[in-house]
């Protein structure tokens, strides 16, 4: 599968997921990155978080920055 480092879309067209750390978009480079399974169509962020069991998510240099400082 081709990955991109556009953000991922709601149905909207309005971005899911943002970085808890900068605030910056999530995209589907992020989310293999941190090795997560991409959003099931018309899944919402929240159903996709509450799914995962995840309270937030970061990218990855975000999260090493935060965890060094």
């Amino acid at each position: 599968m081709a990955t991109s480092n556009t953000p991922i879309l709601d149905g909207r067209g309005r971005v899911m997921f943002h970085c808890a750390v900068c605030g910056g978009a999530i995209s589907t480079d992020d989310f293999f990155e941190l090795g997560l399974r991409l959003p099931d169509y018309g899944e919402s962020a929240d159903e996709y978080r509450d799914a995962e069991l995840l309270d937030r998510i970061d990218h990855v240099d975000c999260s090493k920055t935060a965890h060094a400082g």
